[in-house]
C-alpha cells in the first residue's frame, strides 16, 4: 500500500520536533510503501512507521553493530500516545509472526527517537524496548586550547601522536578492545574476524580524514587513541541544517565534527587523562570552525554517559532496542 504524506502533516511533525529540540533536523516522508499508519479521531495521520529488515551473515562487517536479523522502524508521530501504542502493537505482531529459526539473541527490533521525546518512553517501555545507545551533541565553541590540553598530558608523561596508515594494526587492536567492552551493553556484538573488519574501517578513516586520528602513548607504549570524522554528510543529516539554537555568538551552517572513537586502556582510566585527550580534540575542531560535535555511546555503559556529560554533551537521539525480538 502506497501512502503519500502531505507537506502539512510533515510540517506538523517537524514543528513538534523543533519544540522538543532546536538541534533536530527537518525530516520528510514523501511517499512510503508498506508503512504502518495510525490516525486520530479527526482522521489526521498521527503516526507513521516505515518498517524494514536487515538480515546478515555473521562475517558481514555490519554484523558487529548488533543482531544478525534486525527489524527496524523509521517513526514519525505527533505525540498521540494512543496512536503510537497501536502502531507498536501492529509492528510487534508483524515481526513476531515473521521470525525464522534464528538464535533468539540474534534477532532485534530497533528504532531511533529524539532523546527529548519523553512522550514516546512509556509506549516503548510497555512494548519491551530499552534505550541501548545514544547520539550525543555538544553545541558551541568554548575557546578550548588544544596546546594546553596537550601540555597537561605531557606533564603526566603522555604524548599524542598523529596516526598514519602504518598504525592500522595497533588501532584495530584497540578497536577490538573497545568493541568487546561495549558488547557487554547489548548494542554491538563481538564476532570472529572483528579485527580485520575494524582495520578496514580505520584504513578508510585515515585515508579520508588523515589529520584527525591520534595515538596516546606513554614511554613508547600505546595507551589509547582518539579518532574524529570531519564534516561528513551522514553526520550533518543527524542535526539541524543551521547552527542557531543554543549556540552563543554564531549563526549559519558550520562544519560538524563526529568523535568516532575515544578509547583508553583500562590501566589509564580514572585519572583525568581522557578529559585532556577529548579537550585536545575539541580544540582542534573549534580551530577548524566546528560548532557542533556528535558522538555515539552505549547508553547503559556506566562510564560513557557520565563522562560525555562532563565533556559538554547531551543526548540528541536515543536508540531503542528490543533484543531478542520475541
Amino acid at each position: 500500500m502506497r501512502v503519500r504524506i502531505d507537506d502539512e502533516t510533515t510540517e506538523r511533525w517537524n514543528a513538534r520536533d523543533r519544540s522538543l529540540d532546536s538541534q533536530l533536523p527537518e525530516r520528510k516522508f514523501a511517499t512510503v510503501d508498506g508503512a504502518l499508519i495510525e490516525r486520530n479521531s479527526g482522521s489526521a495521520i498521527s503516526a507513521v512507521g516505515l518498517p524494514s529488515r536487515v538480515a546478515l551473515c555473521a562475517d558481514a562487517p555490519e554484523a558487529l553493530w548488533g543482531a544478525l536479523q534486525r527489524d527496524q522502524l523509521e517513526l514519525r508521530w505527533d505525540g498521540d500516545t494512543t496512536a503510537l501504542n497501536t502502531l507498536l502493537d501492529r509492528w510487534v505482531e508483524r515481526v513476531e509472526g515473521d521470525l525464522g529459526p534464528e538464535d533468539e539473541w540474534e534477532t532485534a527490533m530497533e528504532l531511533v527517537v529524539p532523546a527529548r521525546d519523553s512522550a514516546a518512553a512509556i509506549p516503548l517501555l510497555a512494548h519491551g524496548f530499552a534505550v541501548v545507545g545514544a547520539i550525543g551533541i555538544r553545541v558551541g565553541r568554548r575557546g578550548t586550547d588544544p596546546s594546553a590540553a596537550e601540555a597537561r598530558l605531557k606533564a603526566r608523561g603522555y604524548t599524542l601522536r598523529q596516526a598514519s596508515l602504518a598504525d592500522v594494526s595497533i588501532l584495530a587492536e584497540l578497536d577490538v578492545e573497545l568493541l568487546a567492552h561495549d558488547s557487554q551493553h547489548g548494542s554491538v556484538t563481538i564476532r570472529p574476524g572483528a579485527a580485520a573488519i575494524l582495520a578496514d574501517g580505520i584504513r578508510e578513516r585515515l585515508e579520508q580524514d588523515p589529520e584527525w586520528t591520534w595515538l596516546l602513548e606513554r614511554q613508547g607504549e600505546v595507551a589509547g587513541y582518539l579518532s574524529i570524522e570531519f564534516d561528513r554528510e551522514r553526520h550533518r543529516a543527524e542535526c539541524s541544517a543551521a547552527a542557531g539554537g543554543e549556540i552563543q555568538g554564531g549563526a549559519g551552517a558550520a562544519p560538524v565534527g563526529y568523535i568516532q572513537a575515544m578509547y583508553l586502556r583500562e590501566e589509564v582510566r580514572g585519572a583525568g587523562i581522557g578529559e585532556s585527550v577529548v579537550e585536545f580534540g575539541h580544540g582542534r575542531l573549534e580551530a577548524a570552525g566546528v560548532e557542533r560535535v556528535l558522538l555515539g555511546y552505549a547508553a547503559i555503559n556506566p562510564r560513557s554517559g557520565p563522562f560525555w556529560c562532563r565533556m559538554g554533551y547531551r543526548p540528541l537521539w536515543n536508540s531503542w532496542q528490543r533484543r531478542p525480538a520475541t
